[in-house]
């Protein structure tokens, strides 16, 4: 016999051992094992980052959340009865629940979730088979009125957006639906880990196979000052509106507050409440400051104005004559006074239509809608929060095709002071306001400062190339319209900020109008940008009071550095 067929035989005669050892004489040993023990995953979500305000005052916190988990098995229903008499809660409900939340047979479903620690201590002491408790981070706003709509809110990912597994997201973790929490979603919501352990049939512990600890998120840090965020919020009131307060030179936003509001905990805990939250006919949930688009009003001669003089359609002491109105053909457009000769300041003090439709229709519709885009219109901000609207600048041409009709002289005359077609969201007019307080600059407004310790590269900041003689004319017009007793801001005067500004009456067809206040302070060093908007405030003159309100409450309290 060779020595190779030696060293076959040999081989051959382990392998029939170890197949006599493992099937004969351990057979029902791994048959009972493999028959009557599973492996078993419990996922550990990992807890979100923190969000704080720019004075490191926490804004969004984790609390902890006990769920109990029940085991895909045959014996459920009496399982649910176990837990059902211990909670005192409908066994239907758990079995609800459970087909509800049910993924995979080795992923436990959750059945119940309370924040309440005595009532699980009395479930664990009673150690029923194929249930398990987990304790996982519940998220909960501090201030859940005044941040609903900034800081926004998670749900779990639930099974209609499974798609997101693909992309490292796990089976009901938490994720950011809105605001911060959906914008900076990737930073916050940190690494998921789990446990895994071997169980018998009867829902025991057999062993601890692994476990890998769950790695926090990123802590945000942002621009806002939650007790300014609560004056604007307070300021506003009953109305439906926004309130933006923003530092001119870098685009933080001390305040973007959004009326009506909602308590964003109860939003994301109690079903009702959300029932009642999303049919509420204020439309809660809309972040107004950045999702509505209306007509800016008479905002929009700032625009127009800077457009005439870059244009050399008029001069620094250029003059329309105001009788309270302006005939075209057989319509009289209206002004809202009798104001006389009028030149670019005075027009801008006591906002006169009459001036800016002899303005507008020098110009045209082109020109008003290039220096409108120019200035940020029509255009999104970039402002870090989900779901911005753009707003609409109209053109020409636009109407011919889409409304299949021609362009009228009236429709300068409306474009001029800021009606017809154009639409805007407040914090473009925030943007807009920017440009004139910075001199030339466009400024992109934002919320988020830091993300733990990274650092976010500068915003930007776009130097648009206009004569700075005629960005000072506009700017001379907007403190008069605060400084001077015939001013339409006037009432803004006494609080001594050296406020400049511009009021702006929106008329909605079928609606009380809008009303808008948009300004910067101190004039001659412009540290801060302020924009209300209110709906259906009947004018500018409830803005500017407000506007008044809001500035008194933080002066009051030194909130700001003036």
């Amino acid at each position: 016999m060779t020595l190779i067929k030696q060293i076959k035989i040999i081989g051959f005669s382990i392998i029939l051992c170890g197949l006599f050892y493992y099937q004969i004489l351990q057979g029902d040993y791994f048959s009972n094992k493999a028959s009557t023990n599973y492996i078993r995953l419990i996922p550990k979500e990992a807890p979100r980052g923190l969000i704080f305000d720019r004075k490191e005052r926490l804004l969004v916190k984790n609390n902890l959340e006990f769920q109990v988990c029940v085991f895909s098995h045959k014996e459920k229903e009496e399982t649910f009865k176990s837990i059902a008499q211990i909670l005192k809660v409908d066994p239907a409900k758990l079995e609800n629940n459970f087909r509800r939340n049910f993924i995979a047979p080795f992923i436990p479903a959750v059945v119940y979730s309370t924040t309440q620690k005595d009532e699980i201590l009395k479930l664990d002491e009673k150690n029923i088979p194929q249930v398990t408790v987990v304790v996982r981070p519940r998220r909960y706003t501090v201030f859940p009125y005044r941040l609903c709509h900034v800081a926004g809110f998670t749900r779990k990912l639930s099974k209609e957006n499974l798609f997101l597994t693909k992309f490292g997201y796990s089976f009901q973790e938490d994720i950011g639906y809105s605001g911060i929490e959906l914008t900076y979603d990737n930073y916050l919501r940190g690494k998921p880990g789990g446990t895994q352990f071997e169980i018998d049939s009867k829902g025991r512990l057999v062993n601890l196979l692994g476990e890998k600890i769950p790695q926090a998120g990123k802590d945000i840090y942002t621009t806002l000052d939650i007790e300014i965020q609560g004056k604007a919020l307070e300021a506003l009131g009953n109305y439906k509106g926004s309130l933006i307060l923003m530092e001119s030179e870098s685009g933080k936003i001390l305040s973007i507050a959004s009326n009506p509001t909602f308590d964003v905990n109860s939003f994301t805990e109690n079903k009702e409440y959300f029932k009642e939250t999303m049919n509420n006919r204020l439309k809660p949930l809309l972040n107004r400051p950045l999702q509505a688009e209306y007509p800016l009003g008479s905002v929009f001669k700032i625009v127009v104005g800077l457009a005439g003089l870059n244009e050399k359609k008029i001069e620094k002491n250029s003059q329309f004559s105001c009788n309270g109105g302006f005939q075209l053909k057989l319509t009289r457009f209206k002004c809202w006074s009798v104001h006389g000769l009028q030149n670019i300041i005075d027009a801008l003090a006591h906002s006169c239509n009459v001036f800016f439709y002899n303005l507008g229709l020098r110009l045209g519709p082109k020109n008003m809608h290039n220096y409108a885009v120019l200035l940020g219109l029509g255009k999104l901000t970039e402002i870090d929060l989900p779901f911005e609207k753009k707003g609409f600048v109209p053109t020409s041409s636009w109407k011919e095709k889409t409304l299949n009709d021609k362009w009228y002289p009236g429709d300068n005359l409306n474009f001029s002071i800021g009606q017809g077609y154009l639409t805007v969201t407040p914090v473009q007019v925030a943007k807009l306001t920017s440009f004139f307080a910075t001199k030339g600059y466009l400024v992109q407004p934002y919320l988020v400062e830091r993300i733990s310790e990274l650092e976010i590269p500068l915003r930007k900041k776009e130097l648009i190339n206009i004569n700075t003689a005629n960005i000072e004319l506009i700017n001379e017009g907007l403190r008069q319209a605060v400084a001077t007793q015939e001013g339409t801001a006037h009432i803004l005067e006494d609080l001594k900020l050296d406020i400049a500004g511009k009021t702006g009456t929106a008329q909605v067809t079928g609606k009380k109008a809008h009303g808008w206040f948009a300004g910067f302070f101190p004039y001659k060093k412009p540290k801060y940008i302020i924009v209300v908007m209110l709906e259906s405030a009947s004018s500018s003159y409830r803005a500017c009071q407000i506007t008044h309100k809001f500035l008194h409450l933080v002066k009051e309290e030194n909130l700001l550095e003036l």
